[in-house]
């Protein structure tokens, strides 16, 4: 039993009251108001106390119920289920914008790979005039290089052709 010293009163705990002074139904209602010593605030402690223990899997111990103790475990409790409201809140909140965030990244991936997508079909067409235009079948890289070189050398005979014949028209 957790017992506190001063004025102390036994409300349903187990064990006989302790033996110091009980506090007399006039003082009682006197200081309900000051320390919290009611039903109300007893009955809040003992479910916050059976709710924290229920969770770790243990039986609440038993101890003495004293207008102290209760007072003490009431802020507690208060605190207690304030701090777990707020990181509620937040948690939930988080859930939310992550939520948020999932749904706009995978817009934007699905712009982006689109916007992809269309530049990809854009240069696969120009690839595709190209080939048409060298006159190849096959697509493979090799074969553009090899018919970009015959463009080439068909150009420089061309030019040569050209200058021959230009050097052949001013001799004459």
């Amino acid at each position: 039993m957790i017992s506190n010293s001063g004025v102390s009163e036994n409300l349903g705990g187990s064990g006989p009251p302790s033996p110091s002074l009980s506090v007399s139904s006039s003082e009682h209602s006197r200081s309900s108001g000051n320390t919290g010593f009611d039903a109300n605030r007893i009955a809040g402690v003992k479910a916050w106390l059976v709710s924290q223990f229920d969770v770790a899997g243990k039986d609440v111990p038993d101890f003495e119920y004293t207008s102290r103790s209760i007072a003490h475990l009431h802020n507690v409790a208060t605190l207690s289920q304030a701090k777990t409201q707020a990181a509620t809140i937040v948690a939930n909140d988080f859930r939310q914008k992550a939520t948020e965030y999932r749904s706009q990244g995978l817009s934007f991936f699905t712009n982006i790979y689109t916007e992809i997508l269309d530049h990809v079909v854009s240069s696969s067409q120009v690839l595709a005039k190209v080939a048409n235009l060298l006159n190849i079948r096959d697509t493979e890289l090799s074969s553009f290089l090899v018919a970009m070189a015959d463009l080439s050398e068909e150009n420089s005979s061309r030019i040569e052709e050209g200058e021959s014949a230009a050097g052949v028209q001013r001799t004459s």
